[in-house]
């Protein structure tokens, strides 16, 4: 049990025919469990931003508007706060390892995430960061519970 996300870049109008059964393979996802944009996303921000995490957090919520017009039982899409998506595409590589040293430890993960599986899933949405920055798209996380 969790939360299913799928990150991916596309035109609004592609993301809103997603909204009901996710993004599929057409549109390139990266796919993975309980990394929301809220507060995981938030966290992730921050890291990148400041170089470490802070107490308190600093507010900072990759989520942005809410964008499938389902209820509150969703599946939910939501469109990425552009100044997150275009953080994230900037990152260097030598970046990439130390933010996910630092985002590792951020309390709300679900068991002890390594490293190595973090600078993955943090190069995978820089992909999809890219991805948008590139093609003139909006980033968005599609989440099913």
């Amino acid at each position: 049990m969790g939360i299913l996300t799928e990150y991916f870049a596309a035109t609004p109008a592609r993301a809103r025919a997603a909204a009901g059964t996710g993004p599929g393979d057409e549109l390139d996802p990266l796919r993975c469990r309980n990394v929301e944009p809220f507060v995981l996303g938030g966290a992730l921000w921050e890291v990148i931003r400041a170089g470490r995490l802070g107490s308190p957090r600093a507010g900072l919520h990759a989520g942005g508007e809410r964008v499938d017009g389902h209820d509150d039982e969703g599946p939910y899409l939501i469109r990425l706060v552009p100044d997150f998506v275009a953080e994230l595409a900037a990152l260097p590589d030598e970046r990439l390892r130390p933010v996910a040293a630092e985002w590792r430890t951020a309390e709300e993960w679900l068991g002890s995430p390594d490293t190595e599986t973090l600078a993955e899933l943090v190069t995978g949405l820089r992909r999809v960061a890219r991805a948008a920055g590139a093609e003139g798209l909006d980033g968005y996380c599609w989440m099913c519970l």
